[in-house]
């Protein structure tokens, strides 16, 4: 459907006084898929694979940020989703090498009209460049698309920072709030990662996060999905570590969606989905509803 059409349908439903919440409601999830770790016993890939296509065919989301994705994992979630379809590439070489963070995007919903990865670091076109104090080559995936029943674009911009370099994820949130204004054009924007930012941090304290929340929201004025958020469904921490104990980690995320102010946000959710002793990842989905602010 292209932008007149879009238009036409828009305003006859306006007109009609019938409402047009099905061209508006998004669907978002973030999901750090846990790469394909054949040590994980009984949380290997192979059993978790079912719990998450029985997640994606229940849930249908619109639009999904991965992280952690093997070459090996991407070719399953393609298989399982046949709806859906990506771009990304992996970290180590911009090919196939080490894991993707990957945007799925529902082929009847969206058309993709331009798409890249940078690094974090000081030289981000440079494919496997690693970033300051950072441990391994980190990503940010983006997407330029059109959404096809209000014919307006959005961006989808997907990240993982590092987890062990402190330095790193201060510059790892410049970088990406730089690169976010530079190729957004003013559009709606949508931010999905495991930013590894704890919101109280047990060595760094609360800095961290007050910096990375301050910053998307001074340059960009990007609120966190769950603070933006008209219900919050459920919250708390993102992690879980396949620990039969998860339920006694510390309440903080370190996985967020982060949105601007082309979006408004309906409901927030923290899905803990685990079956037969079974989790679907070691980082539970993060789900958002929303819709177009205008």
């Amino acid at each position: 459907m292209n932008h007149l059409l879009a238009s036409i349908f828009t305003g006859f439903f306006f007109i009609m006084g019938i409402p047009n919440s099905n061209f508006q409601q998004l669907k978002v999830v973030n999901l750090n898929l846990r790469y394909d770790n054949p040590d994980d016993g009984k949380n290997k890939w192979e059993n978790r694979l079912p719990i998450v296509e029985a997640f994606f065919d229940e849930s249908t989301p619109h639009l999904l940020g991965f992280q952690e994705v093997t070459h090996r994992q991407l070719l399953d979630l393609k298989r399982i989703m046949p709806n859906y379809d990506y771009v990304g590439k992996g970290r180590e070489d911009g090919l196939k090498g080490g894991e993707y963070n990957p945007i799925f995007f529902r082929k009847d919903r969206f058309q993709l009209l331009e798409s890249g990865t940078f690094w974090l670091s000081n030289t981000p076109e440079k494919p496997g460049s690693i970033g300051w104090d950072a441990q391994l080559p980190r990503i940010v995936t983006w997407a330029k698309l059109e959404d096809l029943k209000s014919g307006k674009i959005i961006f989808h911009f997907n990240t993982h920072f590092d987890n062990k370099g402190i330095d790193s994820r201060y510059k790892s949130v410049d970088l990406l709030a730089g690169k976010i204004e530079e190729i957004s054009e003013e559009s709606p924007v949508v931010v999905t990662g495991d930013f590894n930012i704890r919101k109280d941090h047990p060595r760094y304290g609360k800095q961290p996060y007050i910096y990375l929340v301050a910053t998307l929201s001074r340059q960009l004025q990007m609120e966190s999905a769950e603070f933006a958020a008209e219900k919050v469904i459920s919250a708390g921490a993102t992690g879980n570590g396949f620990e039969e104990n998860w339920q006694q980690r510390p309440p903080n995320a370190v996985d967020y969606i982060f949105v601007n102010e082309g979006f408004a946000v309906n409901t927030y959710e923290v899905r803990h989905i685990i079956r037969e002793g079974v989790f679907i990842a070691d980082h539970w989905p993060v789900i958002v509803k929303m819709r177009f602010s205008n």
